[in-house]
């Protein structure tokens, strides 16, 4: 699940019991097919008229992306940091860039860089992963207060990144004064769709990258602080609050207040990833990493932090949900679920280490 706290970063939030998600997804009698469904090509997004908007396309499925095993890559992108000149100006005169690095899993050793594409401002500015550790999605705004863009980036076995590929049209920013404004997004076990929330515009859209086509279920009231796909590329997991949701992305587009089930609720946890096999919530709670089993039972510590809980954010699963990533401030901390061990290293940034957001990171 992508948490809004990482600003639009690759934390996939796959939490289910399956019984217990079963039992919301049965009997549910389908919402109205109220929202417009949106075709995605070239770039363009066109709304359909709302009043004579046909039943919702089904997006295609397709076979999931195998995960990896152990990861060998981190993608990390800095957003911009404005630049004042004077320091009274109260708009920005410039932004500083950076560009997105592709980084050793292990020693967070830089292996490559990805360039932005001319049409992107200044940097990239956030990422998403598919589970295989080769497919990201890249995000970057096209300028101060403009749209926000997506990308595909394909890593081979050394890391080398692939020509970036746009797959979807820019979107509004929430502020004109934060290049990436509040976005979050996460990439289908598959690669092959897209689901992405704004603060600017509330609701959800799901666009599939290989047909273009895409649906949105709208909510301008709502903010869904995290995202994330079920392991049958299907459901979505958000999570609301302190409240853990499903949408069924199959359903008719319908009010996302409508379309959206409860499933759980997740008391005291900052930010939050359903792992990949849909059993299990993990979540930050104070200075502890836990996992909560969706089906019920008691929570179960992981790993103990080595400092306080200020500043973390990005948490996120690799594909075989063994390993957790996540940042605080400028550094990337990389744990072993499975024994507790953990390992950090500082985003290599140069110049700009420590100015402006933390970046986002995924694998």
């Amino acid at each position: 699940m992508t948490s809004s706290n990482s600003k639009g970063r690759g934390v996939r939030f796959s939490v289910s019991a399956v019984i217990a998600v079963a039992s919301v997804l049965t009997g549910c009698s389908d919402p109205p097919a109220d929202q417009a469904t949106r075709s995605v090509r070239s770039g363009a997004a066109t709304p359909m008229a709302a009043q004579n908007t046909p039943p919702a396309q089904r997006l295609p499925m397709y076979p999931g992306l195998r995960p990896s095993g152990t990861p060998k890559f981190i993608v990390a992108a800095a957003g911009p940091v404005a630049v004042f000149d004077p320091p009274s100006a109260k708009e920005p005169t410039s932004y500083t860039p950076a560009h997105a690095v592709v980084l050793d899993a292990e020693s967070g050793r830089v292996l490559h860089t990805i360039t932005a594409p001319p049409g992107i401002f200044s940097s990239w500015s956030a990422v998403a992963a598919a589970p295989d550790d080769r497919t990201f999605v890249i995000g970057g705004t096209t300028g101060p207060g403009a749209g926000f863009a997506f990308y595909t980036v394909h890593l081979d076995d050394q890391g080398r990144p692939g020509t970036a590929r746009k797959v979807l049209a820019p979107l509004p920013t929430a502020d004109r004064n934060s290049p990436d404004g509040e976005l979050t997004f996460a990439l289908s076990p598959d690669g092959r769709r897209l689901a992405y929330t704004s603060t600017a515009s509330g609701g959800v859209t799901v666009v599939d990258i290989v047909t273009g086509m895409g649906r949105t279920w709208a909510d301008p009231g709502s903010w869904v602080h995290g995202l994330g796909w079920a392991k049958d590329g299907r459901r979505l997991w958000l999570r609301m609050a302190e409240t853990l949701k499903v949408l069924d992305t199959t359903r008719p587009g319908a009010p996302l207040a409508q379309a959206a089930r409860p499933v759980t609720t997740l008391p005291n946890a900052f930010d939050g990833v359903v792992t990949p096999d849909d059993q299990a919530v993990i979540v930050f709670n104070g200075s502890r990493i836990e996992r909560r089993p969706l089906s019920g039972g008691a929570a179960r510590t992981l790993a103990r932090l080595d400092s306080s809980a200020d500043g973390l954010g990005g948490l996120t699963l690799d594909g075989s949900g063994r390993f957790a990533l996540y940042t605080q401030g400028w550094r990337i901390h990389r744990v072993d679920l499975s024994t507790g061990r953990t390992a950090s290293f500082p985003v290599p940034t140069g110049k700009r280490q420590g100015k402006g957001d933390a970046p986002g990171v995924a694998w």
